[in-house]
């Protein structure tokens, strides 16, 4: 656990500002729902309804640690499992954790180290799975398919 600027203790052990969370949504209301989540988890959410505006934050944003992207972008040329391996290859140290409801990419198709995160979730599901993904790749146990290694 660890304290934020008042004090207070923050579950998990991240205080608020400690890293970013750029999530990927198109869908106002699971827009709004995950980023309440990571919120209440203590973290920065920098919110991205489109390709374009994902590319303007990923840019602009040193405390961006994670990429939580929806796969199925309505309206977009690319999806957001394009949009990740180019992340994936433009910014490595980023951890990638895919989401939809619809579609589950094959293993092979994903990142290396990306995960995935099937829809609908739980909010603590999200908040677990970012959390895990930032651990393990800061202590260097996040494997090319996404698994943690002990």
């Amino acid at each position: 656990m660890s304290r934020d600027e008042c004090g207070v203790i923050m579950e998990g052990g991240y205080a608020p500002g400690t890293f970013a969370v750029l999530l990927v949504e198109d869908v106002p209301v699971q827009m709004m729902a995950a980023a309440s989540a990571l919120q209440d988890a203590g973290l920065r959410v920098v919110e991205a309804p489109t390709v374009e505006a994902a590319t303007s934050a990923l840019g602009a944003d040193a405390e961006l640690r994670v990429i939580v992207a929806d796969i199925d972008l309505d309206g977009e040329p690319l999806t957001g499992l394009t949009l990740a391996k180019a992340v994936a290859a433009r910014w490595p140290d980023l951890a990638v954790l895919i989401i939809s409801g619809v579609i589950m990419p094959e293993t092979d198709a994903m990142p290396a180290g990306a995960r995935f995160l099937q829809k609908p979730f739980e909010p603590e599901a999200l908040v677990d799975a970012v959390r895990s993904l930032v651990e393990a790749r800061d202590a260097g146990r996040l494997a090319p398919d996404g698994s943690i290694t002990d």
